[in-house]
């Protein structure tokens, strides 16, 4: 084939003898490749770790990344043009599936681009010949552990973050040897104490730093409202019935009419078409669900508008005829126009949450009051008259969903002057009281109320009285008589649940004329700084009290000692994450070192009381202290006296540079020059040789090992010292031939 040249009059302009561009060397260091792949495996495991993917991708991804490295390592002098021609195929088909996986989940692509970039990263490691395209794979470690991290709820995630940067810091150390070396003419070598020297210093406190400007930066609770995180979609064959489901209560006959069921430590009992309020237990602190939201609001379940007596329902019944369904070809929906749901008044303020079930959950929708726009992953729901929503199936843990709610913004004095012009529709299901057995609630309520002028005053004092009155308490027996259970909890038992407290809320408010009903849910829960989720625990589970105002609408009371009595009011809160991270891990720390030191104070109260098996564990553990620590001072006062055989010396003392370059001009000398291709070692091993002195090439290789370092083992410079002698000699005898040959 002809050389094609330019002609001269393009080349003219441009300055002779200009190089051709280098091509980048090789990259040979094994410890290099080694740091990279480990932070780009950390990547690829926090990804595959995020509950989004099956076990084959899991183990398939980060396999074929360990025989991509292998296979660049072996072939990074190569052209390799087979092996990019078979890639470009493979990332076109890549792409052809992202763009299907896209377009079935256009309302949240994370998994689809997750997913891509799981194996664009798998092709890219199969052609690594450079430190420039190990540092590309370096980054895409780095982007695949923030993919991670937008995917995960855990803080165990932090985990995944911590070895990436030990990962990151080595790799980034070994890049910087071998760029020196580079430079130096040095070939790849390993480096000892790296990893405790520099790597594992540089990330702990990339550590402090990073926590330092986590603390001290603001961060805003926004979100992407088009686009809301769901899980996987699903088409709902068929009807379904959208009455409550919970999976750990059983529902056989009229519940009032047999004696109450405990409480599941799994689920509240109020997350069915029921509330029996003489039903005792404790729920578990387990968690349930973590919920991203604007603001911490409660998250709304079931609303029981029927009291009974014993307890609460749902007037209009839970059946299909007073619930209705909303069908779409995706996960959105736009609850405003459903027919059955109570009008929606102003003012009020939008809220969105995200909400990601930790455990099986019944089939209950909760969202901040009122919902307005829902992204669910199935095809079908229903929503009951009082804007309460219901799964077409028990959701199960792994799933995501995502609620928008215009929530009720009336401000106090807007309440006060709503005056008492209830709709016929409200007075008539929101005012209904037992016939008899009432009688001493009813005089209560007037008799906190007496100063009342306003529906809105008189519920906060009920509120205030419920609160600062009675005590809140979990252990409380049962029902131990045959009465109505809110007359039962204000003037006998005068303690309870949740559910005691809103009941009396609702019910006084009722006898006075304001119409009021009882919702379940739960609270906001304990707010993670470091995920940006609140944690939901089984135990968060609760019960508050909806009041009507004319014109407002619903608004929020909760009347249980130690909650926000009015939690419908906006309160602005920091966005400075300092305090909110260093309470958070404070109180983690307390619950660990509780959970420890709690057999220590068992212990230590058995030996108070002269408990002999307390007294003898606690002898034994102490003799045990005792011996292990006058054993181990011994071993180390031991250890210290040892003479310490591999003691260094400094290569400035040594003079191991300045000695090294005195034999080499004597070798140059005697006619052996090094030659300007030639690395240091190679023209000791070429000296060696000519000077038939095999001492000389390990002169070089110990001159090599000290260049880069401020100290040498003392063997070796005893070792340098015995072979300069011979080595000059040599040098000495080679330049008297060359003169006698002359």
């Amino acid at each position: 084939m002809p050389k094609l040249e330019l002609p001269a009059s393009l080349t003219s302009g441009l300055p002779s003898g200009m190089p051709a561009r280098r091509k980048r060397p090789p990259e040979d260091s094994v410890a290099l490749r080694a740091w990279v792949l480990a932070a780009v495996l950390v990547g690829e495991v926090a990804v595959l770790t995020s509950g989004y993917f099956d076990v084959t991708t899991g183990l398939l991804v980060p396999f074929l990344t360990t025989i991509a490295f292998a296979v660049s390592y072996r072939r990074r002098r190569e052209k390799n043009y087979l092996i990019k021609v078979m890639l470009a195929f493979f990332a076109l088909a890549l792409l052809a599936v992202f763009f299907q996986e896209v377009l079935s989940s256009l309302y949240d692509t994370r998994v689809p681009l997750a997913r891509l970039f799981l194996w664009i990263q798998v092709i890219h490691a199969f052609d690594l010949p450079a430190r420039k395209d190990l540092t590309y794979s370096l980054l895409s470690g780095l982007i695949l552990l923030a993919a991670g991290a937008v995917l995960s709820t855990n803080l165990w995630y932090g985990l995944f973050v911590l070895a990436f940067l030990v990962c990151a810091s080595g790799a980034m150390t070994q890049m910087h040897l071998s760029e020196a070396r580079e430079k130096a003419g040095v070939p790849a070598t390993g480096s000892r104490g790296l990893a405790r020297g520099v790597v594992v210093p540089s990330a702990l406190a990339a550590v402090v730093v990073g926590f330092l400007c986590f603390s001290f930066l603001p961060q805003k609770q926004g979100m992407n409202l088009t686009m809301m995180p769901t899980s996987l979609f699903q088409n709902v064959q068929g009807d379904f019935s959208g009455s409550v489901e919970n999976p750990y209560y059983e529902q056989q006959g009229d519940p009032f009419s047999q004696p109450p069921t405990d409480i599941s430590p799994d689920s509240y009992h109020g997350f069915n078409p029921y509330m029996d309020l003489r039903s005792r237990g404790r729920l578990s602190d387990e968690v349930v669900m973590k919920v991203k939201s604007q603001e911490p609001v409660p998250y709304r379940g079931v609303v029981f508008d029927e009291y009974n007596g014993k307890g609460w329902e749902i007037s209009t019944g839970d059946g299909e005829e007073s619930l209705e369904e909303l069908r779409a070809d995706g996960p959105r929906y736009d609850l405003v126009a459903s027919r059955t749901v109570e009008p929606m008044q102003d003012p009020s303020r939008q809220v969105a949450q995200t909400y990601y079930i930790e455990k099986d959950q019944p089939n209950i929708i909760f969202g901040a009051f009122r919902p307005e726009t829902l992204f669910f992953p199935a095809s079908g729901i229903k929503i009951d008259p009082y804007g309460s929503l219901r799964a077409p199936y028990e959701i199960p843990e792994g799933s995501t969903y995502s609620v928008i709610s215009q929530v009720p913004n009336a401000s106090p004095e807007q309440l006060r002057g709503a005056g008492t012009d209830y709709p016929r529709a409200v007075e008539d299901p929101y005012l209904g009281l037992p016939a008899s057995g009432q009688e001493r609630t009813r005089k209560l309520a007037r008799e906190v109320t007496a100063d009342a002028t306003t529906p809105y005053d008189a519920v906060l004092a009920l509120t205030d009285h419920l609160q600062t009155g009675y005590p809140y308490d979990l252990s409380i027996p049962p029902q131990q008589k045959n009465m109505d259970a809110v007359e039962y909890f204000l003037f006998e038992e005068q303690r309870g649940y949740c559910e005691q407290f809103s009941s009396a809320l609702a019910i006084m408010a009722r006898s006075l004329g304001i119409p009021a009903r009882i919702v379940t849910g739960h609270t906001s829960g304990e707010y993670n700084p470091f995920t940006g989720l609140h944690e939901v625990k089984a135990s968060d589970a609760h019960a508050w009290v909806e009041v009507y105002f004319p014109g407002y609408g619903w608004s929020t009371f909760d009347p249980t000692p130690g909650y926000n009595q009015t939690p419908w009011e906006y309160r602005e809160e920091s966005n400075m994450q300092g305090s909110k991270a260093l309470s958070f891990v404070a109180g983690k720390a307390g619950e660990v070192l509780g959970a420890a030191l709690k057999p220590v104070g068992s212990l230590a109260r058995g030996v108070a009381s002269l408990d002999p098996v307390s007294i003898i564990v606690a002898g034994l553990i102490l003799g045990g202290m005792s011996l292990l620590f006058i054993y181990g001072r011994r071993h180390l006062e031991k250890k210290r006296r040892k003479p310490d055989l591999q003691h260094s010396v400094k290569v400035s003392d040594a003079r191991l540079y300045s000695r090294y370059k005195e034999i080499t001009s004597v070798f140059e000398e005697a006619g052996v020059t090094r030659e300007e291709h030639e690395t240091p070692e190679e023209y000791a091993r070429r000296a060696a040789e000519e000077l038939d002195e095999p001492g000389v090439a390990r002169l070089g290789e110990i001159y090599l090992y000290a260049r880069f370092r401020n100290a040498v083992p003392a063997r070796l410079v005893e070792e340098f010292d015995r072979l300069e002698p011979e080595a000059l000699a040599a040098a000495e005898k080679a330049r008297e031939a060359s003169r006698v040959r002359s």
